[in-house]
């Protein structure tokens, strides 16, 4: 969703420290407190530093924007409710290439751009914050899972959505090993343990044959599943070894007991607390993915969707042991832009998680940090600040920073405090591709946005038609790799506004050029 700063005043105290002046190539960063200068975990240690590839971290919350692909694909002009830029983030790598080694669990990364966006005339910078970490990818391997699945299988379940979750319980149970457990909680119009911890090394045949008999019905209380689930997950933590995690399988549909994200936000966050994370995988095209994104941008949280065998086959074999590895909590990126530039937008969390100061700085609240197989970041635009609206933009110096950043977070494994600094460097080469990717993913994400509420809300199917065509040519012109789900989807959106627009078959050639570029 379209991301918006409230004005809040922050006290020193939230903000936790003052920020100093970083100089260009003088950035430092403050080791952990209270923590040795090489922090041992039960399975890794982590050095100051690493030559050898490490792991790619990003937030949580919605990793994907499937739903709103697949709405486009087979029913309609999606609505924009069912859109995030974090899961449309989440779907590409963005690793912006780092300029400085990562000596500690999580660092920030900085790069900068001259901004570009026909829908946003008052972003003049596009800035990347990327994240980065020191856990060598080719040793790290996920801690032993105690794994509680909470199944919906109420009546709107029946036929592909509760196959859908079958297929994932069966991919997920083929790739746990010896020493994982798995549980199985079951909810309709009433709840219960469906399967007990169990080893699924010595039981995997067993546990597939339970996965099979899985039948639908029953009205849809989820707050009760979720609170079996949770039993379960604190019943079964307290001798094992590894990392406990609920995994609840929905189509978001709730109708008996509590129905509103308040109430199951708090029951996350008060799970996290405790050491225990959700996972919420959707399915189904009555999913509410509204619902389901404020549920899993809390502490602890993360979202997936599926909506056929191949994508189950792919998020799990890519994802499922990054999915479930919790790297920091409680991340607060504070920016500071340079005298005479605000931030004007910033994407990749929603909008609830950004504060800004009487002074300028923008406090950005990421409630989990997880790892990854793909890069994640934050974006921000700058632009002028308010005592400039009349004036040039301030100059920018060669060798100054557009911003200063101050990081603040908590290891998710040893409770233990950390931080970092970094300046923003003013854009003086050519951005590197993942900081373009991100800039024309924005640029994506701002007209389905505008397009979708265009078609929707406003009722200007044209409107919304010849955004979607000018967003068409834009992608084509930036010949970055890996865009052909992004064509797909935006033709296919055309070809809903065309339909509504009164073109009919003959449709304008903007149109016609991007099915033809969706189809390569």
């Amino acid at each position: 969703m379209t991301v918006s700063f409230r004005l809040l005043s922050l006290t020193a105290g939230f903000l936790g420290v003052a920020l100093p002046i970083v100089l260009l190539g003088k950035v430092t960063a403050p080791p952990e407190e209270k923590a040795p200068a090489a922090v041992v975990l039960p399975s890794l240690a982590y050095a100051p530093a690493v030559s050898v590839p490490a792991m790619s971290v990003r937030q949580g919350g919605a990793q994907d924007v499937r739903h709103f692909r697949m709405i486009a694909a087979e029913i309609g002009l999606p609505r924009p409710d069912s859109l995030t830029a974090e899961g449309l983030f989440g779907e590409h790598d963005l690793t912006i290439p780092a300029t400085r080694p990562c000596g500690q669990l999580f660092c920030l990364v900085a790069e900068a751009m001259p901004a570009d966006f026909p829908s946003r005339s008052g972003d003049l910078l596009f800035a990347g914050l990327g994240f980065a970490s020191n856990v060598p990818a080719e040793t790290w391997r996920r801690e032993p899972l105690n794994l509680v699945a909470v199944v919906d299988k109420s009546g709107s379940m029946e036929g592909e959505p509760l196959e859908l979750v079958r297929k994932s319980l069966r991919q997920i149970v083929g790739q746990m090993r010896t020493g994982d457990r798995l549980s199985i909680v079951l909810y309709g119009d009433r709840s219960h343990v469906y399967l007990p911890s169990a080893d699924v090394g010595s039981r995997r045949e067993a546990i597939l044959t339970a996965i099979d008999r899985i039948e639908s019905s029953g009205s849809t209380n989820m707050e009760e599943g979720l609170r079996v689930g949770y039993d379960t997950a604190f019943a079964t933590r307290g001798d094992f070894a590894g990392d406990t995690r609920l995994m609840l399988f929905t189509d978001e549909q709730p109708n008996v007991g509590a129905t509103d994200a308040d109430s199951f936000i708090g029951m996350a966050e008060a799970a996290s607390r405790r050491g225990v994370g959700l996972t919420t995988i959707g399915v189904g095209v009555q999913f509410d993915a509204a619902l389901a994104t404020k549920v899993s941008s809390v502490r602890g949280g993360n979202l997936f969707f599926v909506s056929n065998a191949e994508e189950v086959r792919s998020v799990f074999v890519e994802q499922l042991d990054t999915m479930v590895s919790e790297l920091a909590h409680d991340v607060r990126i504070t920016v500071v832009p340079r005298t005479g530039y605000r931030l004007t937008g910033g994407f990749g969390v929603p909008g609830g998680l950004m504060n800004e100061a009487q002074d300028g700085a923008v406090t950005i609240t990421v409630p989990t940090a997880f790892f990854s197989t793909k890069g994640g970041g934050i974006f921000v635009t700058l632009g002028r600040s308010a005592d400039r609206a009349h004036l040039p933009a301030a100059r920018l110096t060669p060798g100054l920073s557009l911003a200063d950043v101050d990081l603040r977070y908590v290891s998710a494994r040893t409770g233990r405090s950390g931080g970092d600094r970094i300046s923003v460097a003013n854009p003086q080469v050519r951005p590197s591709a993942p900081l373009r990717l991100a800039h024309l993913l924005v640029d994506e994400y701002s007209v389905l946005h505008d397009a979708s509420v265009a078609f929707h809300i406003s009722g200007k199917p044209r409107q919304a038609h010849l955004l979607l065509a000018a967003l068409a040519d834009r992608i084509d012109a930036s010949r970055l790799p890996g865009l052909a789900p992004e064509r797909k989807l935006v033709g296919e959106m055309l070809a809903h506004a065309a339909f509504a627009s009164g073109y009919g078959g003959e449709q304008p050639s903007r149109r016609k050029r991007a099915q033809q570029t969706a189809a390569r």
